[in-house]
């Protein structure tokens, strides 16, 4: 009798003296896109930090053999300014971006995972203007969210064009939601008749406890991202002024960083304009070093440009038509110019816009004046340093690239 008390009280020690409760639990992340595009940039509005705190709880939650992950759920948002076309397209493509660069680090089934696409998400755009209270003719703005008409919120151009840079960001987004079930585990008293059992010391092998290996530091973890730069965009333009004069001028701008760019334009003309005495003859070039408040390359620019060109300009009302010494002595000089690029894309596709920009600088000029008549004598010559205007450009630019 002795003998089986002894072994029944080793069997129930050897048993588990926990019961397991289990819990669901959940966790995300938002990770933020740049306006029309659906490629992931670690760097953009700290993406990556957020990113990589996730991917380590995450990492820990794998580990832990008291939780599984039981649900991924990618949700992707797109702003309401692009067309439902559009909007549809980024967020099925937000979500995959997002989906495909996290699998090599967080390893999970796909079959448990979600791609939800939220095109437009009006409650949480109505939560925004309630949170933000200096929305423009705030209470109409609610209405019309609480009704989902958009086009009554295209029309009221304050209040759009206040969302649009303050509000629409924040919707431009992907979640990335984990479901995972946590075991949670709770002692159990031991029965009392167990107590009233002596057994001898070493007659009864000692009760095992497991004791997980500590957490690794969250280094151990983090994404290998490297901060690489978004795909480059170029431009191609044209001054539409330059044209009234007769001359031909085509420009190509490259993106340079994330705020800056270099704009290249060559202008060329070999024609009179109206009468044989009236000519803006000219091949030159007007290169800019941009400086872009926004880095979309929309909006407000500074820059800093160099000038050289011949030329051979004459007016119908000058006595004299002026032309660079010898036909070869260009012009040369250096200036600031400021100026705003519109968006015409009412899809907010970014592909065509509207340059608008005017400058002041110096110029050398190294001359050669002739009488204001067809095949007019030579006069003299002359030079001159010249301080003034010397860019105006309305110039209408399309987008290639990402």
């Amino acid at each position: 009798m002795r003998t089986i008390r002894y072994l029944l009280f080793a069997v129930l020690l050897l048993l588990p003296a926990t019961v397991f409760a289990q819990e669901v639990r959940r966790d995300s992340v938002k990770v933020f896109f740049r306006q029309g595009k659906s490629q992931f940039d670690p760097v953009f509005q700290d993406n990556v930090w957020r990113l990589t705190e996730f991917s380590n709880k995450v990492k820990r939650l794998q580990r832990d053999s008291t939780a599984r992950i039981e649900h991924v759920r990618i949700i992707g948002s797109a702003s309401p300014e692009g067309t439902h076309e559009i909007n549809l397209r980024l967020t099925h493509e937000r979500a995959r971006s997002i989906l495909e660069y996290l699998h090599p680090y967080l390893e999970f089934d796909e079959n448990a995972c979600e791609v939800v696409l939220n095109e437009l998400d009006w409650d949480f755009l109505g939560a925004l203007v309630r949170e933000d209270g200096k929305v423009p003719s705030q209470d109409a703005v609610l209405r019309m969210i609480g009704a989902r008409d958009l086009d009554g919120l295209k029309k009221n151009q304050a209040a759009w064009n206040y969302m649009l840079n303050r509000l629409f960001p924040e919707m431009r987004s992907t979640v990335v939601d984990f479901e995972y079930m946590a075991i949670a585990t709770e002692e159990v008293e031991v029965p009392p008749y167990v107590v009233e059992v002596e057994p001898q010391r070493d007659s009864v092998p000692p009760l095992r406890t497991y004791s997980p290996p500590p957490l690794p530091d969250d280094d151990d973890f983090a994404l290998d991202i490297t901060e690489e730069e978004p795909g480059r965009s170029f431009y191609l333009k044209t001054n539409l002024p330059l044209w009234a004069l007769f001359d031909a001028n085509l420009g190509i701008e490259f993106e340079l960083g994330r705020h800056m760019s270099v704009s290249v334009p060559v202008i060329y003309s070999a024609l009179n304009w109206i009468t044989p005495n009236t000519r803006f003859r000219c091949l030159g070039t007007q290169p800019e070093l941009r400086f872009w408040l926004f880095d979309d390359f929309h909006g407000p620019f500074i820059a800093a440009h160099g000038t050289f060109g011949l030329y051979n300009v004459s007016l119908t009302s000058m006595d004299y038509r002026i032309q660079d010494r010898d036909g070869r002595t260009p012009t040369y000089g250096a200036g600031l110019n400021a100026g705003w690029k519109f968006r015409l894309d009412r899809n907010r596709a970014d592909r065509w816009g509207l340059e608008l920009s005017a400058g002041l600088g110096y110029l050398h000029l190294d001359f050669d004046r002739f009488v204001n008549v067809e095949n007019g004598p030579y006069v003299s010559s002359g030079v001159e340093e010249y301080f003034g205007p010397d860019h105006a450009s309305i110039a209408i630019t399309y987008r290639f690239g990402r």
